[in-house]
């Protein structure tokens, strides 16, 4: 489902990402760890092209962008469209409601009419738990509430792959572990998921897979038993171990 090939990302001199190589199968769920500042984030948004790497090549399905070279507008759209993404801060609009929210973009990127796309957002709703808070405004709900209305949101445009950056580090204990519920949920359901966190329990919950970053490589690989509990790098076993 995602296939990463020496992807690079430089700020200056300062290299954050240097010819990373990533594969991820259909169905697989892949936690990203480490450090800040190690290059997680400016990994998972350099795959739907909010940052622009400088190198590489990404492939999400059956979409697959050359980074060397200048992208597409379409191109980029298509990549998008298969590589929904959950945001820290949620970013949901203000001035509309949960429903509305969720409505957006299959109404307004896709070009769906209300009538047909309605039903789908109740129900997504209803699997994040929140049926009775379609009519609330983001400013009357939770942060836990809100990021599941995100999460929503982002699986309204039936993506391919769900690219969450740090989706409960916003929250407190227990609005996290609300979050948390709804991922698992989707980990079960299948639901291709690539996650940057320092929630090691949303990591354990969820992954199939744990990738460590370090210096801008991914320097460990394995089931969560093997990377949180037995880890082999001493780079690993330093950050855990703090």
């Amino acid at each position: 489902m995602i296939t990463v090939e020496k992807l690079s990302k430089a700020y200056g001199d300062h290299r954050v990402l240097d010819a990373v190589d990533h594969r991820q199968e259909r169905s697989e769920s892949v936690v990203l760890i480490g450090p800040s500042g190690c290059g997680k984030s400016t990994f998972l948004r350099c795959l739907n092209q909010l940052e622009t790497p400088d190198a590489g090549r990404v492939t999400i399905d059956d979409v697959t962008v050359d980074c060397a070279r200048p992208v597409e507008r379409e191109l980029q759209r298509q990549l998008r469209l298969r590589a929904g993404m959950v945001f820290q801060q949620f970013h949901l609009f203000p001035h509309r409601t949960a429903l509305e929210n969720i409505l957006e973009g299959p109404m307004h990127v896709l070009g769906r009419p209300r009538s047909e796309v309605e039903p789908e957002a109740l129900d997504l709703l209803a699997r994040v738990g929140l049926s009775d808070r379609a009519g609330h405004r983001p400013s009357q709900l939770s942060g836990g509430q809100q990021q599941r209305v995100a999460i929503a949101r982002a699986l309204a445009m039936k993506p391919r792959a769900l690219l969450l950056d740090e989706p409960t580090s916003a929250l407190d204990p227990e609005l996290r572990e609300e979050v948390r519920d709804v991922l698992r949920r989707l980990a079960d359901e299948g639901m291709t998921m690539l996650l940057v966190t320092h929630d090691l329990q949303l990591a354990r919950d969820v992954a199939d897979r744990i990738l460590f970053f370090h210096g801008g490589h991914i320097v460990e690989s394995g089931t969560p038993d093997e990377v949180l509990d037995h880890p082999q790098h001493p780079r690993t076993q330093e950050f855990l171990g703090q």
